[in-house]
């Protein structure tokens, strides 16, 4: 037997274990697009825009109606999460929301002032920021002023990548008391303008955007096949079909769908 028609022997096998990786792994994207991801155990609530928290970092204004002398601009919440003013000392404003905050002041002045009536007007909100990665054009970073869906998110960091992007296999990971929440998306049909149902983010999510199966397929391909044996494996996707094919070297190849 000679040693190319060994190669064929071999390349053919392997061909056989690269059609069933290609549908194992075609076979992980079935889910719908609420489905909680196997890795997390808890499913995120509902999508309704989140309310605005105050975090370290964040600056407000605080102005007395009656008061004006009493009125603070710019004033910093600091790392241990508290401000300090006037009369009152040190007041936590760290997992309030302004409203709430406003609140506390009032009932914090009333034995000082006859008409206690205050604002809380947020300035900055540097504690509002999101991690988008993976198959995106710019990822890191994204600043979130106000409220934001994870689609926006995602055209923050420069859309998805090209045919690398994988829109429909989308994952949210949100951190939230001590525990970890994850979610997948969908989002091929709101590309093609279809309506769908927007989530809203929140501070520190974290989106990550995977590879679609045919990138795995031929970085897996190149890694584990196409370096040992000079008989070439393939795989294409054309108009939306993927197909994997074995190099013969002759006028035709072997092709698996």
């Amino acid at each position: 037997m000679s040693q190319m028609n060994s190669k064929m022997m071999v390349a053919s096998g392997l061909f056989t274990a690269v059609a069933i990786l290609f549908i194992s792994l075609c076979g992980c994207g079935t889910s719908s697009s609420n489905q909680i991801n196997p890795l997390f155990d808890i499913e995120l609530g509902p999508s309704i825009p989140p309310e605005v928290v105050l975090a370290p970092g964040d600056q407000i204004d605080v102005k007395f109606f009656y008061a004006e002398e009493l009125n603070e601009l710019l004033q910093p919440i600091r790392p241990d999460g508290a401000i300090t003013l006037q009369l009152v000392g040190d007041v936590v404003a760290q997992g309030k929301t302004p409203a709430e905050l406003r609140q506390e002041l009032r009932e914090l002045y009333a034995p000082h002032l006859r008409i206690p009536e205050v604002a809380v007007i947020v300035r900055t909100l540097v504690s509002r920021k999101v991690y988008v990665g993976g198959q995106v054009n710019s990822p890191g970073l994204v600043e979130m002023p106000g409220r934001m869906t994870a689609l926006e998110a995602i055209m923050h960091a420069g859309g998805f990548v090209g045919e690398t992007a994988e829109p429909d296999d989308v994952v949210l990971i949100r951190h939230k008391d001590g525990q970890r929440y994850g979610l997948k998306l969908e989002f091929a049909a709101a590309l093609d303008g279809e309506a769908y149902q927007p989530i809203f983010l929140e501070p520190y999510d974290i989106i990550h955007v995977p590879e679609t199966t045919i990138v795995k397929v031929t970085t897996w391909i190149d890694q584990h096949i196409n370096q040992i044996i000079p008989i070439g494996f393939r795989a294409t996707r054309v108009r939306g079909d993927t197909t994997i094919g074995l190099e013969t070297g002759r006028s035709g190849t072997v092709r698996v769908r």
